[in-house]
């Protein structure tokens, strides 16, 4: 029976070819070549700044080394950035890095010594490549015609990726419960498990406000329907009022429900453009409609005998209320009477679309995210509700 010899072990992949340490030669397989070893002082592309102190490297330490040096250096371990190399020539060195055109940068793909040593024999700046493999300079280093071994490499360092993409979860201590887009776009608000919610300036894709009061998790959010208001409503049964402009709540925490909160939904700004109120469904099994200006539930919604799952402001002066009792209930929102019961669903309703919803929740904003002007008599100019409820 023969006897089965074990494969030869992988070699392990370095960022240059295997050098001898004593010879500082290269072994590519046939012949050890020499590889001269170079001074290289990295700096930044746009202000010329040193990126830490000269460091003495091999020439042909490849661009994927180069970068992950550059990235140590400036402290970029967690979150490397790709960057791109140039050597500046010596003729163009007593200018500054950020100085010096474009077109007299020597761009590294490889390495430098493949990219700017070995193209330089060809133009007599170095010596031929027999004198690279096989050297007769002075303590095995670089030492041409032009240069010296006591020369400085000037790299400079531009970064490929200057915007970062974040996620939104790491301004939040806990996970993201929900969020909501205001009627132009400007505005994004979350609201998250660390008891707080975000105001999120959408131009510039960065958090504005931290919005504080909330003592348990932030379950939904809406904004009225002319930006001028955002309503949360949380896990301890407060329904919060705040002005995006300052990002301070309006008022006191309304404390009406004696359970969570589950969803929220603002009066259609063409019913009330002045001081539209607010709908809110709870755990309890409950709607309340909140008035901003006088502080307090103007009206309680009760009926159902489980969860209020959603809450849903029409624009006919109707509310409409899903529940885990598996009906839907119709309610007059000025009187708060039940107007009407659908009860054909075997399960419970966790959700409600009604088909003007686009109009309700833009309001009186175009697709330019114009505002909406004041008429003679205080009023605001909208559209008709009836013509675009085909929506």
């Amino acid at each position: 029976m023969a006897t089965l010899l074990p494969p030869p072990k992988r070699q392990k992949l370095n960022n240059s070819h295997p050098r001898d340490p004593q010879n500082n030669k290269i072994s590519t397989g046939q012949e050890e070549r020499y590889v001269p070893q170079v001074i290289v002082q990295f700096k930044n592309a746009e202000d010329g700044a040193l990126l830490g102190p000269a460091i003495n490297l091999p020439s042909d330490t490849n661009r994927e080394a180069l970068q992950m040096l550059v990235n140590k250096l400036r402290g970029e371990d967690e979150d490397p950035l790709p960057y791109s190399f140039h050597i500046v020539p010596k003729i163009a060195q007593p200018l500054t890095a950020g100085g010096v055109p474009q077109e007299a940068r020597l761009q590294i793909n490889a390495s430098i010594l493949d990219d700017a040593l070995k193209p330089a024999h060809k133009s007599g700046a170095l010596p031929s490549e027999d004198d690279v493999v096989k050297p007769a300079t002075v303590n095995d280093n670089l030492s041409v015609s032009g240069y010296s071994p006591e020369d400085v490499f000037e790299v400079i360092c531009e970064p490929q990726a200057v915007f970062r993409v974040r996620s939104v979860g790491r301004c939040h201590a806990q996970p993201i419960l929900c969020c909501s887009l205001s009627p132009t776009g400007k505005y994004a608000a979350t609201g998250s498990g660390d008891a707080t919610a975000r105001l999120w300036d959408m131009e510039i894709e960065l958090p504005k406000y931290t919005l504080t009061g909330h003592r348990g998790w932030v379950l939904c959010a809406e904004w009225e329907a002319r930006e001028r208001v955002l309503a949360t409503g949380g896990h301890d049964g407060h329904v919060r009022f705040w002005d995006p402009n300052g990002g301070k709540p309006i008022g006191d925490a309304r404390k009406g429900h004696s359970k969570w909160i589950t969803s929220l939904s603002w009066e259609p700004i063409h019913l009330n453009a002045t001081s539209p109120r607010c709908a809110s469904s709870s755990k309890d099994g409950t709607v309340k409609i909140w008035s901003t200006t006088r502080n307090f539930a103007e009206l309680t919604l009760a009926g159902h005998t489980a969860s209020v799952n959603v809450v849903k402001w029409g624009g006919e002066g109707l509310i409409y209320t899903g529940s885990s009792d598996r009906t839907i209930k119709i309610w007059d929102s000025k009187t708060g009477k039940l107007v009407r019961t659908l009860s054909e669903h075997a399960h419970w309703v966790n959700t409600l679309a009604l088909n003007t919803d686009f109009v309700l929740r833009t309001g009186p904003f175009d697709q330019y995210a114009k505002k909406p002007k004041d008429d003679a008599e205080g009023k605001f100019a909208f559209f008709l509700f009836h013509s675009v409820s085909a929506y």
